[in-house]
């Protein structure tokens, strides 16, 4: 089974629309998997044309005055080809989110990217709260991620966007696409876009 995953389309307050490169990205798909921060749920539509889709709610955003798609769940638990996989965004990591999300924002103004700290936080909680999880999806940072937590496989594709908060960074907005065989491990692939 191959699974599009996207996350962060801020659809429409940043981008009037998830950019075509990504809609190209996820054709043939079997499922999309959205983690957050769509915005606005209309903006799901194309992405339906192309699959079924489920999506998370993200976290509200200042700036854009953005609920991060209120109306959608926080979080879902599905079963795909025998593998147990989360769906979230990935914020809500307990009373220091904000601190980590305000350290990230000041890595970023100074050109650090990476923030392997905060991707450990964000796994070690989302590892908590889905002991059962063979997969988790999670999105939120705008950097891809795949890494292996126990037995629980991360997986964040990045973000379509190219900027955070007015600030492009070094690496290029992605989808990704996981790949869920019966009997083999996931696969995870960034597609830059």
């Amino acid at each position: 089974m191959r699974i599009g995953v996207i996350a962060d389309t801020h659809v429409p307050y940043r981008a009037a629309e998830i950019p075509p490169s990504a809609i190209e990205s996820l054709q043939g798909v079997d499922l999309i998997l959205h983690a957050g921060d769509v915005d606005e749920p209309w903006a799901l539509v194309p992405l339906a044309e192309i699959a079924p889709v489920h999506a998370v709610r993200g976290n509200y955003h200042i700036l854009d005055r953005s609920s991060g798609g209120a109306s959608l769940p926080a979080e879902i638990e599905l079963t795909l080809a025998g593998f147990s996989v989360a769906l979230t965004h990935g914020h809500n990591i307990g009373p220091q989110a904000m601190l980590w999300k305000v350290l990230a924002l000041l890595r970023m103004y100074t050109g650090h990217w990476d923030f392997p700290a905060y991707d450990a936080a964000i796994a070690k909680t989302l590892v908590r709260r889905f002991p059962k999880a063979d997969v988790i999806v999670f999105g939120h940072t705008h950097r891809f991620y795949w890494q292996r937590w126990g037995n629980t496989y991360l997986a964040n594709p990045g973000a379509v966007l190219p900027q955070a908060y007015f600030l492009k960074p070094p690496c290029a907005p992605t989808v990704a696409h996981l790949v869920l065989e019966p009997g083999a491990s996931p696969t995870f692939i960034a597609i830059p876009l």
